[in-house]
């Protein structure tokens, strides 16, 4: 069901948002049926269909619009990235990580986060 009083709430996250979906409906090779095998050029389309993702959940929370990280074990693609939108549901599949966490500390986190500020410039 669609809440109409959210809908009529026009932020610019939600207004960043809105642009975002609609350029990964745009690009997203599954809407158009594809399912495999993968080229290059589909695999590229995916590449940039899933930064976008990643930028959608950061846009929808800072919109105030529910939406996290879910995990499905029974897709090859287990990482799900949910976004509760006033017009109701959306999500999509993402690859994994693949690599697993490394041991590092909360102290060492923030020591690379910091060499990494510094390496390229960036205040720490």
């Amino acid at each position: 069901m669609t809440d109409t009083a959210a809908l009529n709430t026009v932020t610019p996250a939600r207004a960043r948002l809105a642009g975002v979906l609609t350029e990964i409906a745009a690009l997203d090779p599954s809407r158009r049926g594809h399912t495999g095998p993968d080229t290059l050029e589909i695999t590229a389309a995916y590449a940039e269909r899933n930064a976008l993702i990643w930028t959608a959940l950061a846009l929808a929370h800072e919109a105030g619009i529910p939406a996290g990280v879910g995990h499905d074990s029974t897709d090859p693609r287990p990482v799900v990235v949910y976004l509760e939108l006033p017009t109701g549901q959306v999500s999509w599949h993402l690859p994994a990580h693949l690599t697993g966490w490394d041991g590092h500390s909360t102290a060492a986190k923030y020591a690379r986060v910091a060499a990494f500020a510094e390496a390229i410039g960036a205040p720490a």
